[in-house]
């Protein structure tokens, strides 16, 4: 499985430069994001980051390719353990929030309309991700019906919808916490929550 840019090695300069970008994005959006600022939050002088990226919108691009990447990395590792399919449901969660909680910047760059308004190369690409990742929760989904774990008459499309609201929820209610509460427990009683209103 190919790894995604956000687990290169220190040394890459791509990896520092979308990491860089990411902490500006989560402390000041995008509007804050600027070729001097980040010039000076990675080191470089500014026309050396043209030579990893021809604009801002060709950098966002290369951190929705990434963050698309290691989607299908989690969805790998999850594959793994899908005798459980329940269980997939909660490592896929944690994973996911994992990743937020390591990149949350992340979270700014998918939901933002400031960032892809007007871009459909950038809508295309935030769609693309989200449809992936419904796709696979309704894989997970429809296992756990047929094993009986799950309301047969679920709705397989709108509970996945339910679930990647889990998500966007823990993540919202983390912040408006300043950070200072476990995101994993906000998680973790959402998804309990969640299990209670679908399963059999």
């Amino acid at each position: 499985m190919k790894k995604s840019v956000f687990f290169q090695t220190p040394e890459s300069r791509k990896a520092d430069i979308i990491t860089s970008t990411l902490r500006i994005i989560d402390r000041s959006g995008i509007k804050g994001l600027t070729v001097a600022r980040l010039a000076q939050e990675v080191g470089f002088v500014e026309s050396a980051l043209y030579r990893h990226f021809r604009s801002k919108g060709d950098l966002v691009s290369f951190i929705l390719d990434s963050i698309l990447q290691e989607a299908r990395n989690h969805f790998a590792e999850v594959e793994e353990n899908m005798e459980d399919s329940l269980g997939a449901l909660k490592q896929l969660l944690f994973l996911h929030l994992n990743f937020l909680e390591e990149y949350p910047g992340i979270f700014k760059v998918i939901y933002s309309d400031e960032i892809h308004l007007g871009n459909q190369e950038l809508q295309d690409k935030v769609i693309r991700l989200i449809s992936e990742i419904m796709t696979f929760l309704k894989k997970i989904i429809q296992k756990a019906i047929s094993e009986k774990k799950l309301r047969a008459d679920l709705n397989v499309t709108v509970a996945a919808m339910h679930f990647l609201g889990l998500i966007y929820t823990a993540f919202s209610y983390w912040t408006i916490k300043k950070r200072k509460v476990p995101l994993k427990k906000i998680s973790s009683e959402l998804l309990n929550q969640y299990l209670e209103g679908v399963k059999t």
